[in-house]
């Protein structure tokens, strides 16, 4: 297991604007904030990042900045310059999904950088990228990445697979612990909650672009939410043009998809931890045009 040592400084309880998901549990400790953003899509993703991110983390000074970034290229993949751009607006931690494999030069981002994650349960070679230990002021951070089966190929089952994540014990030894569950099928994500519920300090589902209204604290301690969104054009077809999807959807001919282009939104969950506990305190939506 990787453990990489974050500059970040822990952070107490802050006034969010957003609707606020929260468990009346008492804080036994540091708070732990997470900053968790849906898929970034294409160039009008990553603007919106380099745009909003400095600014989020200043209002916000979260103790850890996730991003899925698996469509950060083209909407497929994501290249080196395109990892350099998003660093460099403030994400700490990347996490993928079926696209992670789509740029050959990702292989070399994994090596070089532990914070690059691929979904664990993809492929035997490339298994220990599924997860990181991210050391904070606050104690040690674990984000673990994993992927659905349903409409994906060549998938290992990502439920044995999160019991032999919990079982690592290094993982087993830090309190906090977050995965990215990267899935189509709501039922899978709920199940997945159902698994990891009081095991997780929050289980957050990406893959689908469309953010859901599920986003809760059970009574265990897990935030929970079935689709964080997306960060990219809102009036698009999940990221991309509509106009080509569109002759796509009418015609049957697969013409070559487009990212779309125009205003985007960052969509993204803020979720609060107790950092003795690894319970969760609050789970916050967070949707910013600008």
């Amino acid at each position: 297991m990787t453990v990489v040592r974050s500059a970040s400084i822990a952070l107490y309880a802050l006034a969010l604007g957003g609707q606020r998901f929260c468990c009346p549990r008492p804080q036994q400790g540091f708070v732990v904030r997470l900053l968790f953003i849906g898929d970034v899509f294409g160039r009008p993703g990553r603007t919106i990042v380099r745009r909003l991110l400095p600014q989020l983390k200043a209002e916000l000074q979260p103790t850890v900045v996730v991003a899925n970034a698996e469509n950060a290229t083209h909407g497929t993949g994501m290249t080196r310059s395109a990892f350099e751009e998003l660093s460099a607006a403030g994400v700490d931690i990347f996490t993928g999904g079926n696209h992670t494999l789509g740029k050959p030069e990702i292989l070399d981002l994994m090596q070089e950088h532990a914070t690059v994650l691929c979904p664990g349960n993809i492929s035997p070679a490339i298994r220990r990228h599924g997860s990181v230990i991210w050391q904070t002021p606050s104690g040690p951070i674990a984000v673990v990445n994993v992927m659905g089966q349903y409409c994906m190929n060549g998938v290992d089952n990502p439920f044995r697979y999160m019991e032999e994540v919990l079982t690592d014990a290094e993982i087993a030894a830090v309190s906090v612990k977050v995965v990215d569950f990267h899935a189509e099928a709501t039922a899978e994500k709920a199940a997945m909650l159902r698994l990891l519920d009081g095991r997780m300090s929050a289980v957050l589902g990406t893959h689908t672009h469309v953010p859901t209204a599920d986003a809760r604290v059970t009574a265990a301690g897990t935030a929970f939410i079935t689709d964080v969104g997306m960060t990219g054009v809102r009036s698009s077809i999940i990221g991309l043009d509509p106009e080509v999807m569109m002759r796509r959807l009418e015609t049957g001919i697969m013409y070559a998809p487009r990212v779309a282009e125009g205003d985007a939104t960052l969509m993204a969950v803020v979720v609060d931890i107790d950092a003795s506990t690894g319970s969760s305190t609050s789970i916050t939506l967070l949707q910013r045009d600008h």
